[in-house]
């Protein structure tokens, strides 16, 4: 993110901005300082623009996304909260389209579990959504205050919460933003999820303040961080997430850097929740274990599974009675008895491979399908040389380096070389890395791939892979990909010239 007061860039968690000293609001929810006259200027132009039909009171609070109003709507003297998408997020025309369909579909959402959409509009350029006002408090500011809940209240929540995903998900809406601003108490102790389906997907927007975080980091799901569709599995990970820190009290992955908590998401393993308290029922860890885990398919193949198995954990009447009691006190901002959690191991950094470090990758690559591709790469090498290919020592490869696959030149093409074609056939396996630096160029077969993280299908079989970026040595390898396995390589960083030596 950056600071709105002063535009220097603020690391992910932190509170200030080290340069201004302005102040943060819950960076969780990718919250931006913004300067008092900005958010008056936005309050008096709803205000104008919604006069006659909505009484704009206050704004509520304010997202990477969007910003949220107290408001009365007049004909029918009613309090909704109003939010409204941010005017600086420069929607294109396919974007505005898709979110007055995907709006209309959530307004069309009729469960206690999830919060009533009124109506969906665009007035001056700005598009909005009424929703029901909730008295109550977001389960983020509840977490904030009491840290780790009792078990009948977290299982009351995750039961509420999973039974209007699954709702959703039945009616082929996914949430792709589920936390704990997300996550609202009513003064009846309800719990009830709001926001619902209407996170718009980074490629259809066009957001002008640079470093502006789309989507909440430490809630998203490996496949959201590789820049994957959100599935129902997406949400799945999510509320697991949000279980693990109403359990702990804490994220499982917290890091300074938006990528190093990316790279946690794609590798690191999700704590034991039972190591930090005793009351955690066998069912309830096995349930996390499995909305956890870092490929979706091996999540819950539905939402509803999901909640058969919450729903079949023991939960006498009395726990129940005890949930609503103590949710209710919660909601009004009663304070309950602080829970005392035991501290969890530090979780380890994921792996990261600097340039020709061979000594790590021994202690790291040791699955057998690494084991097996690093065989079948080696007697391909040695197949090659037989047949007068040089496969001779090159310093800046760690493994056997192939020659460069040719492609078939395109119809009509009189000569000159082409890209290979990476054509990926049914049967695929998947590559997954990160690099340091993170504008680093990295190419497979000689095509070229951007962004620092890559979460790709290819064919199976042996594959260059090339890293390269101004100022730093070239990395360069060959790699095997395996038919349904996903080879991890974890970071990969590069080494700078400067300290290469000669």
């Amino acid at each position: 993110m950056t600071c709105a007061l002063c535009g220097r860039e603020i690391a992910l968690g932190a509170r200030f901005c080290g340069n201004c000293g302005g102040e943060v609001s819950d960076p969780e929810a990718a919250t931006v300082v913004l300067p008092p006259e900005a958010s008056d200027a936005l309050l008096a132009r709803l205000r104008l623009m919604f006069a006659g039909e909505y009484d704009v009171e206050r704004e509520l609070g304010r997202g990477g996304m969007a910003a949220v109003f107290k408001a009365t709507e007049i004909p029918l003297e009613r309090t909704v909260a109003l939010k409204v998408l941010l005017p600086e997020l420069g929607l294109t025309a396919t974007a505005a389209a898709r979110f007055r369909r995907e709006a209309s579909l959530v307004a069309g959402l009729d469960h206690p579990n999830i919060v009533q959409v009124y109506r969906v509009g665009q007035v001056g350029g700005i598009f909005y959504i009424a929703m029901r006002f909730v008295e109550g408090r977001s389960l983020h500011s509840i977490l904030e205050t009491q840290g780790a809940l009792p078990l009948p209240v977290i299982l009351a929540v995750l039961r509420g919460a999973t039974r209007g995903l699954a709702f959703a998900h039945q009616n082929g809406v996914v949430h792709r933003d589920v936390k704990g601003g997300n996550i609202l108490v009513d003064a009846d102790g309800r719990v009830v999820l709001s926001d619902f389906g209407v996170a718009l997907r980074a490629a259809d927007v066009s957001v002008t303040a640079a470093g502006t975080v789309i989507g909440t980091p430490s809630f998203m799901s490996p496949e959201q961080c590789g820049g994957h569709r959100a599935r129902p599995q997406s949400d799945q990970y999510a509320l697991g997430i949000l279980a693990f820190l109403m359990l702990t009290g804490a994220l499982p992955f917290e890091s300074e850097t938006l990528a190093g908590l990316m790279q946690h998401h794609f590798f690191t393993p999700v704590p034991d929740v039972q190591l930090a308290r005793d009351d955690v029922p066998r069912a309830l860890a096995a349930v996390l274990q499995r909305a956890l885990a870092k490929e979706p398919d091996r999540r819950f193949p539905t939402t509803r599974e999901m909640l058969d198995a919450l729903e079949a954990i023991p939960f006498p009447e009395e726990d129940r009675r005890e949930s609503e009691r103590l949710l209710r006190d919660l909601a009004r901002g009663v304070p309950v008895p602080k829970l005392h959690t035991r501290s969890l191991p530090a979780v380890a950094a994921a792996p990261t491979l600097p340039l020709g470090a061979l000594a790590v990758r021994r202690h790291w690559w040791r699955s057998p399908a690494w084991i097996a591709g690093l065989a079948a790469a080696t007697v391909l090498t040695l197949g090659l040389a037989v047949r007068g290919v040089r496969t001779g020592p090159d310093p800046s490869a760690a493994l056997p380096r192939l020659p460069p696959l040719q492609a078939r030149p395109p119809a009509g093409a009189t000569g000159g070389a082409t890209r290979p074609s990476l054509a990926v056939p049914a049967a695929t396996g998947k590559l997954r890395l990160l690099t340091t630096p993170p504008d680093a160029e990295i190419l497979i077969d000689g095509r070229r791939f951007v962004g620092s993280v890559v979460d790709l299908k290819l064919a199976p079989g042996p594959r260059r892979l090339q890293i390269r970026a101004p100022g730093y040595q070239v990395f360069d390898t060959t790699i095997v990909v395996t038919v349904g396995q996903t080879l991890s390589l974890g970071r990969i960083a590069l080494r700078s010239r400067e300290s290469s030596g000669p």
